[in-house]
């Protein structure tokens, strides 16, 4: 088969025009490859071949684009290029060749990874760690980037959490407070040993918690009086603040 023209595409492509007037979309790197320049002439089993490997350029160029817009995980890249349909052995290949040409480096993506967690989110070290498991890491990497996750800078953020979370909830008994700072500081991946010691050292006093229980108090009195009176208002009223949290005042 005649080649008679080439025609320049975008990322090192070209269409070959054949005397027939096919037209083949394939490589500059293939072109070269099966000296399409100076033979000008293309068997069936040189096309075979070439529509076979156009298949392995395409997933290497398309995981290059997908790594363009941000630094990409291993896990990410192969994830993505299986979803578009790609054989698991190619995408595979590929993903090799892109860590020896260091495109892909999960220990470099750890470090990013952690210090992007550190500046934009209030994840703790105990949730970072989590996603470092679908990492191709050791636990020895895993453990040197996450030592910069110190644990003054742990303790650092923890109070932080805390005090913002006692502005954010003025109505609120210490017990009920702590449970939800406690269970939401765990969610987030903090150490338990350090909720403990910081809880204790932040939340409102013993008058701060009597002025917050007095107001709950006259609150629900003046709501739930509209529908009851003398001793069943009182039980009423107890078992709301009940289920606020407050647990230790007597009668006002």
């Amino acid at each position: 088969m005649k080649i008679i023209k080439y025609q320049k595409k975008k990322q090192g492509k070209y269409v070959i025009e054949l005397e027939s007037g096919i037209e083949i979309e394939t490589y500059e790197d293939l072109i070269l490859k099966y000296d399409l320049l100076i033979k000008k002439d293309l068997s069936l089993e040189t096309l075979q071949k070439i529509e076979e490997e156009n298949i392995v350029y395409d997933v290497y160029f398309i995981a290059l684009k997908y790594l363009k817009t941000k630094m990409r995980s291993i896990y990410e890249v192969r994830n993505y290029l299986l979803k578009k349909g790609y054989a698991s052995e190619l995408v595979s290949s590929t993903i090799d060749l892109l860590k020896h040409q260091g495109y892909l480096d999960d220990f470099t993506y750890a470090k990013a990874f952690l210090h992007d967690r550190i500046a934009f989110s209030s994840d703790g070290p105990l949730k970072i760690k989590e996603e470092f498991e679908k990492l191709e890491l050791t636990e020895d990497q895993k453990k040197t980037v996450l030592l910069e996750y110190t644990e003054e800078l742990e303790s650092e953020r923890i109070e932080k959490i805390i005090l913002k979370q006692v502005r954010a909830n003025h109505s609120k008994s210490n017990y009920s407070l702590k449970q939800k700072i406690y269970q939401n500081l765990c969610t987030l991946g903090y150490h338990t040993s350090l909720l403990e010691e910081k809880l204790s050292t932040v939340l409102q006093d013993e008058e701060t918690e009597d002025a917050i229980y007095k107001k709950e108090y006259q609150k629900l009195y003046r709501k739930l009086s509209r529908k009851y009176s003398g001793k069943e208002l009182e039980y009423q009223i107890r078992q709301k603040l009940f289920q606020k949290g407050f647990r230790k005042h007597g009668d006002l």
